[in-house]
């Protein structure tokens, strides 16, 4: 395994000034996107309000059927006796969703040791479940290299309706078969069998997704002590229930802010990407178990395309009683954190930074100051036959997602082996039927007009079989040179499939099929610089 560091501009504006540390961008956060300011950070925490012998009982509570290992039992200790977190999170993806949720909790691990190392005080990482979500068509598909082609594999998800990824049940049958497809599709290797096992060792012991999204990472990072909670954990929730209200009580402020601070950016040319409404609750409600959208409507909540609603006293009642009933939406999930979580720094990917740079007020309103904000690192990995094509075509990774090459070696290889002889050649067959039909044309128009859109039709019809012919015969030429097209197709969907940087696309499961089990530990083990560099890792 051998690590480069490489500058890969980011994907938005926002990102690449907020990484540059752009004073424009810089001023919609307490603090700047390193450690430097770590000590004020922490001694900002010392007056948090956590309750850290229940809060660490909560935890290891969620983590015990999972298996907590002796690290992370050393970092609930650490926790319990007084260390601050770092905090990043994800939904609940289908074999851990796509690779940058392994990468989230990487630089979750590396921040918080970096952390401690600065502070002379224990950092401890913690992984946010956002297991309330109830987006399951955004969890519930992998992605996979078939024939040259990337395409999604679907699990039906449609039938569960609008309920929370923790308490959409996994059906043992139709999960297994959707998992056997999806293994069906990856090349038989070594670590094959292995790595299947694994798979459905976990998926055994999960009854939704959620739980069998937990079980797999906390797999992969026991070794690191990586602490694991679900944002819809019940126990949770009753902690949360004094949070809860005040972010009821403190609703229109909270939008009005972000609405505020979203035309701010937008007048400074950046997007936070939420789109606020000054009628926006934040909150969501589940009702027989569907989890439906609050909205304010004067001095009530509504929920969104029904007739129910509360009033304020209502939903504090809720909030006392029922906590598990209520959940967070994007803006309200950052503030919950850290209510919750004495959080020194937050890792997130592009968007999730974009929408945090909205929320500054949001804090503000309920007494706190937001945590350091931290880019995730972002990270590709390259298997063995990949590095070989991208040596046989003398071509850098930087080639292949900054500079966008493979459609240019494309074109030019189909314009180095066509047949222009041949081509020509029905270029002229073309142009003399054109002209040949003009003085037809010209003929039965003279003997009805009627007859004049009658040939030309003709003409067309005659022309299109011509350019279809020219097609067909560069598709053959292409068919006959189709190992080079094929290697310049695998080393696209390999580092830039959909168009996107590989670590949206895959999960970890072919990397691994590749690599072998060890493949995250290994991760964990290069010298990566927490820096704005790309991290390329070759296996």
């Amino acid at each position: 395994m051998k690590l480069e560091e490489k500058y890969i501009p980011p994907s938005s504006r926002l990102m690449a000034d907020y990484t540059n540390e752009e004073q424009k961008i810089l001023q919609y956060f307490s603090y700047e996107p390193s450690l430097e300011q770590a000590r004020a950070r922490h001694e900002s925490l010392k007056g948090h309000p956590v309750d850290r012998k229940r809060l660490a009982s909560i935890i290891a509570g969620y983590m015990e059927p999972f298996g907590i290992s002796q690290a992370a039992r050393q970092n609930l200790t650490r926790f319990e006796e007084g260390a601050s977190v770092v905090v990043t999170g994800q939904q609940a993806g289908l074999l851990t969703g796509p690779l940058y949720t392994v990468h989230k909790a990487i630089s979750s691990i590396l921040l918080a040791k970096e952390a401690s190392e600065k502070l002379s005080s224990p950092v401890v990482p913690v992984f946010w479940i956002a297991g309330e979500d109830h987006d399951l068509a955004e969890i519930c598909h992998v992605y996979r290299e078939t024939n040259g082609r990337v395409e999604k594999l679907n699990y039906p998800h449609a039938k569960l309706g609008k309920c929370a990824a923790s308490q959409a049940p996994l059906k043992t049958d139709e999960i297994e078969a959707f998992l056997d497809e999806y293994f069906r599709s990856l090349p038989e290797t070594a670590h094959t069998k292995e790595i299947r096992s694994l798979v459905f060792s976990h998926l055994g012991r999960a009854a939704t997704f959620t739980a069998f999204f937990a079980s797999l990472l906390n797999h992969f990072f026991e070794k690191e002590g990586l602490l694991f909670i679900d944002a819809a954990n019940e126990q949770l929730r009753a902690y949360e229930s004094g949070f809860f209200s005040k972010l009821i009580e403190k609703s229109g402020a909270i939008a009005k802010t972000v609405v505020e601070t979203e035309s701010a950016l937008q007048a400074d040319g950046y997007t936070a990407g939420i789109d606020a409404k000054q009628e926006a609750a934040h909150l969501f409600i589940t009702i027989e178990g569907e989890r439906l959208l609050l909205e304010r409507d004067g001095s009530r909540f509504t929920v969104k395309n029904t007739e129910l609603s509360y009033t304020e006293q209502e939903l504090l009642d809720i909030a006392k009683h029922e906590p598990e009933r209520l959940s967070n939406n994007v803006v309200t999930r950052p503030l919950m954190q850290d209510l919750v979580f004495p959080v020194l720094a937050f890792v997130g990917g592009p968007g999730e930074i974009a929408y945090w740079a909205a929320l500054k007020g949001a804090f503000e309103l309920m007494g706190m100051e937001m945590p350091i904000v931290m880019p995730r690192l972002s990270v590709s990995l390259i298997d063995r036959r990949t590095a070989a094509l991208l040596g046989k075509r003398e071509l850098s990774f930087e080639d292949v997602v900054v500079e966008r090459k493979i459609p240019q070696l494309r074109n030019e290889l189909l314009d180095h082996i066509r047949d222009e002889e041949t081509e020509a050649k029905i270029d002229e067959v073309k142009r003399g039927l054109a002209e040949e039909y003009e003085e037809l044309i010209s003929r039965l128009a003279s003997v009805s007009a009627g007859l004049t859109p009658l040939a030309e039709k003709n003409l067309r019809i005659h022309l299109g079989q011509l350019d279809f012919l020219k097609q067909k015969l560069q598709d053959e030429v292409a068919i006959q040179n189709s190992t080079q097209f094929n290697q310049l197709s695998a080393i696209e969907n390999a580092l830039l499939p959909e168009a996107g940087l590989q670590e949206r696309i895959y999960n970890p499961i072919p990397f691994l099929n590749q690599y072998g089990k060890a493949l995250v530990e290994d991760l964990l083990a290069l010298p990566m610089k927490y820096d704005k560099t790309h991290k390329i890792v070759i296996l």
